[in-house]
């Protein structure tokens, strides 16, 4: 007979549990904040606050009568390892989810999880793309640990085939609580990094973006009279007070930029254990995110244009699920550590990584396509500019062409592969660097390119691809030597050189 790990023993074997009553106002408020938020800003520039008032009561009392509706029909069940959850208020979807097929599971506890001391859970599994392919909006976190111990633990059966329901129950919960409390290893962020990650933030360009938005929506609800005015009186500042202005916008967009960054970062911890690692952040929305080792395919080390100067880079992980739409697909394993501390965090994290890693960077004949590539178009826009706008078009073009002859040197310098028996690793450049590390078992595949133009310089394109979320991710250096691209090419297809 099939045996139920830490189920309650007065539980019946086919009962089906729901999530804590708490998820009706959790969901209810989800939606209506979603909804209510930019029609009360319309409202309020359109003076209608008034029928706006009895929409909201409207809105909450529909949004709550379809989150109690889809609290009573989401029912789950676990048992010997796979998840049966059964949902939907309309159409009624049944889903098994087998343990072999869990990827990651992410525990999180927002504003309204807090508010009744409760977490998220939200379960990845293999081909299961962007989304969760099983989300619990509000569980115990007693109930979380379950969850994430049954679908993640591998319990050493045969140290217990002798136990009735009762021992394997308490047997179970003591290893829970031994893998809860005593990691192997835990590395902290801590407050000098986090500061220095927040004031390097690249999130600035996203908030001045945001804040744009924003300003173009609202100047349609501005009366044209007053906008005239302020649009004449703009105009009419001198240089010295728009720059002053133009800086003050960045100056400030920098300060929400690094406040969100704390805010999303702050008590960033790693902790590992035996067979997968666990990573936690978050001041406000306390995230948790369990990742198995043997999901990981491959390691990617940032250094951004801004953070590189100070020898400062950040990491993240490929895994077959985890991976979050804000960081597209990917997991951050760490916000930012200096180089030098690199080594010692991936000895403590991910061991099997810890190695040298010589780089055969791209020949010298192919810098040339690196400039060409870049700066064809500045120096044509260049070109219209100075034509049209005479000698300021020519400066701004000028500072246009210099910066785009910059980062061409820095792309050609950068771009380099190299290989050991186990591991493959590519370095390029965009904007910043990624050197991207991968064990030769999770490489799925390899492509060597060669154009016309390349075969005849002797150079190639060379693309390796590793499962990551739904569709995968692949990564390529361009321009490396016909001969390099080969030894990569021959070493994933165990053809001997």
């Amino acid at each position: 007979m099939t045996k139920f790990l830490n189920l309650p023993r007065c539980m019946k074997m086919n009962e089906l549990k729901r999530q804590h009553i708490a998820a009706i106002p959790i969901q209810s408020a989800k939606g209506v904040w979603q909804i209510a938020v930019p029609f009360a800003i319309i409202a309020l520039l359109q003076q209608m606050l008034f029928y706006f008032f009895l929409a909201l009561c409207a809105l909450i009392l529909i949004s709550t009568v379809f989150s109690w509706l889809s609290w009573f029909k989401f029912r789950y069940r676990l048992e010997a390892g796979e998840l049966y959850v059964e949902r939907g208020v309309f159409v009624k979807k049944k889903r098994y989810i087998q343990k072999k097929r869990v990827q990651a599971i992410h525990i999180s506890a927002g504003l309204w999880q807090r508010l009744f001391g409760l977490v998220k859970v939200s379960i990845d599994t293999a081909g299961g793309g962007m989304e969760a392919e099983a989300e619990f909006v509000a569980v115990t976190r007693a109930e979380a640990v379950r969850i994430r111990a049954e679908l993640l633990k591998e319990l050493k059966e045969e140290e217990h085939s002798g136990q009735n329901d009762g021992e394997l129950n308490e047997a179970q919960g003591e290893m829970e609580t031994e893998t809860e409390t005593k990691p192997l290893t835990v590395w902290h962020l801590g407050t000098k990094r986090l500061i220095y990650a927040a004031l390097t933030s690249s999130g600035i360009g996203l908030v001045i973006s945001a804040v744009a938005a924003v300003l173009s929506q609202v100047g349609q609800f501005i009366p044209d009279d007053i906008y005239e005015n302020t649009f004449d009186y703009v105009i009419g500042l001198s240089l010295i007070l728009l720059l002053i202005l133009a800086v003050a916008v960045l100056l400030l967009s920098w300060i929400i930029s690094s406040v969100l960054t704390i805010l999303t970062y702050g008590n960033f911890k790693v902790s590992t254990y035996k067979k997968e690692m666990v990573i936690e952040r978050g001041l406000i929305e306390k995230r948790q995110l369990t990742l198995a080792y043997r999901r990981i395919t491959a390691v990617r080390i940032i250094k951004s244009i801004i953070r590189q100067p100070f020898g400062f880079v950040s990491v993240y992980v490929e895994s077959a699920g985890g991976g979050t739409n804000k960081e597209q697909g990917s997991t951050l394993l760490v916000p930012l550590i200096h180089e030098r501390d690199l080594p010692a965090f991936l000895e403590q994290t991910l061991p099997e990584y810890v190695f040298e890693r010589p780089i055969e960077s791209a020949p010298k004949r192919a810098a040339i396509r690196f400039f060409l590539r870049l700066l064809i178009l500045p120096l044509v826009a260049t070109c219209v500019t100075s034509y049209f706008f005479g000698a300021i078009g020519l400066i701004g073009g000028t500072v246009v062409v210099a910066i785009a002859a910059l980062f061409a040197w820095l792309q050609y310098r950068d771009a380099g592969a190299g290989s050991n028996d186990a591991f493959i690793w590519l370095r390029s450049r965009t904007i910043g660097q990624t050197l991207v590390i991968s064990p030769k078992q999770k490489v799925q595949s390899v492509t060597k390119r060669v154009s016309f133009l390349q075969k005849r310089s002797k150079l190639a394109h060379f693309e390796m691809f590793v499962q990551s979320s739904l569709a995968g991710k692949s990564f390529y250096v361009p321009n490396v030597s016909d001969e390099n691209a080969d030894a990569l090419f021959r070493w994933y297809s165990y053809q001997s050189d």
